[in-house]
């Protein structure tokens, strides 16, 4: 059973029809949804959530901008002045933590729709938030230990992860690669504590809660039919168990045992994935075996 978004309507009231909806500052129009809307926050007519659904973002030389504009909002409340935005997010107005939570809730809300292209252009966005800004911050450098990752809140990775093991039989295989692309490089460090105080709808687990409820979700995903997400899943184990700096390694060590050991399927996954990544660290780990199946 996924737990309840606790999200509240996002029609919005009287009182914020003066305000844009995404970052509440003064409106340039009104969408056909009812969400006043800013010139930063809005594309070809519509605001920026409808145009994610209708698809305008697609075919054209710009990428998808929101999962940019959640990340880029995040870091503007980090309190980290090294954070690093790409030079195309530069000059992207954030939003508030408010606006943050008002626009992953109506994503999530998208996610349980019925209809499949509206969530696989949701779970593209989502996807995309479980990565993180880089810092510089030199203070930090041998210890960095938070990031701007959504992978943290429980409302996004537990409706992301329900709708990979959807996927599994429902035939939506680009919504699940999509899913596991961006779970390649997730960042599984808590988020900043300035980013998760000042939430008051979205809901933040442990570390040791996302690997689980992460890598439970794929055991029971793996293997499939599809050998382009077999080898997703198979790289996910390797370079979240490798990745000494954001990713998930200490505690899959913990949990599963060294090299994943305790879990028949994580540890295929995390042999494949070795031998298809370093043939030096397989001859390391496994040496004299042969590839495996």
């Amino acid at each position: 059973m996924i737990n309840s978004t606790h999200e509240t309507s996002d029609a919005p009231s009287e009182d914020d029809l003066s305000l844009c909806w995404f970052c509440e500052q003064q409106p340039n129009a009104v969408c056909k949804c009812g969400r006043p809307y800013c010139g930063a926050h809005s594309h070809s007519g519509h605001c920026l959530v409808c145009a994610l659904g209708e698809g305008l973002f697609e075919g054209e030389s710009e990428v998808e901008f929101l999962s940019g504009l959640i990340i880029v909002s995040l870091g503007a409340v980090a309190n980290d002045p090294y954070i690093v935005k790409p030079a195309a997010l530069q000059y992207v107005r954030p939003l508030s933590i408010s606006g943050v939570e008002r626009l992953v809730g109506v994503l999530v809300r998208m996610l349980q729709g019925g209809d499949s292209a509206v969530r696989h252009k949701a779970a593209s966005v989502l996807a995309a938030t479980t990565n993180s800004l880089p810092s510089m911050n030199p203070s930090a450098l041998v210890d960095h230990q938070h990031g701007t990752s959504l992978l943290a809140v429980d409302q996004v990775r537990r409706w992301l992860l329900y709708v990979l093991k959807l996927s599994r039989n429902s035939g939506n295989e680009s919504t699940a690669l999509a899913i596991l692309d961006k779970l390649r490089t997730a960042d599984f460090r808590d988020l900043y504590p300035e980013i998760q105080d000042r939430f008051t709808v979205l809901a933040c687990s442990n570390a040791g809660t996302r690997v689980v409820e992460v890598f439970g979700a794929l055991e029971a995903y793996y293997p499939t039919r599809n050998p382009m997400a077999n080898e997703r899943c198979e790289l996910i184990a390797y370079q979240q168990y490798t990745n000494p700096a954001r990713g998930a390694g200490k505690s899959m060590e913990r949990i599963y045992g060294p090299r994943l050991k305790y879990s028949v399927t994580l540890s295929k996954m995390l042999k494949k994935g070795t031998w298809l990544s370093s043939q030096a660290r397989f001859e390391e780990w496994y040496s004299g075996e042969q590839e495996p199946d």
